[in-house]
């Protein structure tokens, strides 16, 4: 007998899928650029293509809408998971992975741009 244990909920905040054209892009020593397909207070998941260099664990992310000119700079984050995802174009030559980080302390500043991100350019949860 199979028994299905109920799945826990661990976020504390609400995810909500972005519009096309929201961008993240992770500084360190190596740069990471991508799409990013949900968001929340807590932090984000993005695509992105694979360029051989591993994700590190601690880094600065600014998150930007190109057709606006929008950017939240410098905001504090860790990595939380970094997936291999299946490419969907045929004959591809190129990796995708989703990262998924978590933000670290944000300032007032950060906090009120992101709510203002989130209320203007999600399309819902």
């Amino acid at each position: 007998m199979i028994t299905q244990e109920k799945m826990v909920e661990r976020r504390k905040h609400k995810r909500f899928r972005v519009q096309e054209g929201v961008y993240a892009l992770l500084k360190n020593n190596s740069s990471k650029l991508g799409q990013i397909e949900n968001i929340s207070r807590g932090g984000l998941a993005f695509s992105y293509i694979v360029d051989g260099e591993q994700m590190h664990e601690a880094f600065k992310v600014d998150i930007f809408i190109s057709k606006i000119g929008y950017c939240l700079k410098d905001v504090p984050s860790k990595k939380i998971s970094d997936l291999h995802l299946d490419n969907r174009l045929p004959f591809s030559t190129f990796s995708i992975r989703q990262a998924r980080i978590q933000f670290n302390e944000l300032n007032h500043s950060q906090l009120s741009q992101l709510d203002n991100l989130m209320r203007d350019y999600s399309t819902g949860e």
